[in-house]
């Protein structure tokens, strides 16, 4: 049986979609830090690496435009965690101006580490959810965020 949220938790019922989204990025968030705070990693830090244990060789522009930054943030979030020898940079063999980025056997082990303390965290954060109604909000997130994507690469096209 899910746990209940505390009564007093719950938002105005007039409250934006944006804004409840925001509460629990914020809850979330903070919970993530302080699981990862054991890796010195930051969430975002932490986010990158995991997302280059799955999809490895991306660029620094892919990486900066999935996470909504700048190329010169990416960069420097890149910089710090290549320095702690967590990922490397590469040219790309077509085109040398591209970086490829890829994890070092650090950089995995780190992620695989952590993902067992994320899977704790989100656990305890949807424990008041029923599976199927966390099945589901997996699928609108999913669908949310695709279509936030697209929005944005049609965005920059046309800039």
């Amino acid at each position: 049986m899910p746990k209940t949220a505390p009564a007093t938790a719950e938002p105005s019922l007039g409250a934006s979609t944006t804004y409840l989204v925001s509460q629990v990025h914020f809850a979330l968030r903070n919970r993530t830090e302080a699981a990862l705070k054991k890796y010195a990693v930051t969430g975002i830090q932490y986010t990158v690496l995991s997302v280059l244990g799955h999809r490895d060789g991306l660029s620094s522009a892919d990486l900066s435009r999935r996470f909504y930054v700048t190329p010169q943030s990416m960069g420097q979030l890149l910089s710090t965690l290549e320095e702690r020898g967590l990922l490397v940079r590469r040219e790309d063999a077509a085109n040398r101006r591209i970086l490829r980025v890829s994890l070092t056997p650090e950089g995995r082990t780190l992620v695989e580490a952590g993902a067992k303390d994320i899977e704790a965290v989100e656990a305890d954060a949807f424990a008041c959810l029923e599976p199927r109604d966390l099945k589901t909000m997996r699928a609108n997130l999913r669908t949310l965020v695709g279509e936030l994507r697209g929005a944005q690469s049609e965005e920059n096209q046309g800039a």
